[in-house]
């Protein structure tokens, strides 16, 4: 598995370069998929293409996601091709296993999330039982996973349990900047976000943290915490916004988070008897 093989063909400013490696990825990989379509709108003005693999089990299952696109101007290398080679491998490891699952490639996640809100209106949801969205996943060495709330629910339980986050050297954390998990609010499946980033930098999403998560109304203060943490310099154009910047190790590590997150059966919840 050589997991960052297609970090660099994925990486592009032009939008349109970066769909059509995709699609080129996904046919050489013998990935099938589809497109969920849109036409232009005023929230959408390029219009929506997601790019949804075709389910290999009827079954009810996770939805793995992440989206394609890119701030204009920039490479998209850490926000978000890492993310996106991870889950083509992933895809390919739980097909072989024939661990039923759904994959996802949003468009639109830096425009409003248009993409995730198609799908997530869509019938496509039918046999989601839970989302894990990947979003920032190729710098840093420490895990971060946003539960919003659904730790102890059974579909993603494994994903935010401590055994599994301390040996990939994970954490749970109580804020990540909002990304397409969003879209699946009050949908009343659990929905998390995960990404990894340097170590030092846990102490400024901690900060965030306590200061409230409202993207209405930012303090100043909020923006200026936020700017310190090294892992945006990854991000939106910022000076390490390139393929070479992006760690295989990284990405490696969130690989095997999820891979053992899957195939760990969730704990029963303890039942007590009454006498």
């Amino acid at each position: 598995m050589i997991i960052n093989q297609f970090i660099n063909q994925l990486s592009s400013k032009d939008p349109d370069e970066r769909k059509e490696a995709l699609r080129a990825v996904l046919k050489q990989e013998k990935l099938s998929f589809y497109l969920q379509e849109e036409e232009p709108s005023h929230k959408a003005p390029r219009g929506i293409e997601n790019f949804l693999l075709t389910p290999w089990s009827s079954d009810p299952g996770l939805l793995f996601c992440a989206h394609y696109d890119a701030v204009p101007g920039s490479f998209g290398a850490n926000d978000n091709a890492a993310s996106l080679c991870i889950l083509i491998e992933l895809a390919k490891a739980l097909r072989e296993k024939e661990i039923p699952a759904r994959f996802a490639f949003f468009d639109g996640e830096e425009s409003g999330n248009t993409g995730s809100r198609l799908f997530a209106s869509s019938h496509e949801m039918d046999t989601v039982t839970g989302v894990i969205n990947l979003d920032v996943c190729g710098y840093g060495d420490t895990i971060a996973v946003y539960d919003r709330g659904h730790a102890k629910k059974e579909p993603i339980r494994s994903f935010c349990s401590k055994k599994i986050l301390d040996s990939h050297n994970g954490l749970l954390v109580k804020y990540l900047p909002p990304s397409d998990e969003a879209s699946f609010t009050g949908k009343r499946i659990p929905a998390i976000s995960i990404a990894i980033i340097p170590h030092w930098d846990i102490q400024y999403l901690n900060a965030l943290s306590r200061m409230g998560v409202s993207n209405l109304f930012r303090t100043p203060e909020f923006d200026l915490i936020l700017s310190q943490m090294e892992v945006t310099t990854t991000m939106h154009g910022g000076y390490r916004d390139s393929p070479e910047w992006v760690e295989k190790e990284a990405m490696t590590r969130v690989y095997h988070y999820l891979l053992e997150s899957v195939l760990t059966l969730p704990e029963k919840k303890k039942k007590f008897l009454l006498f």
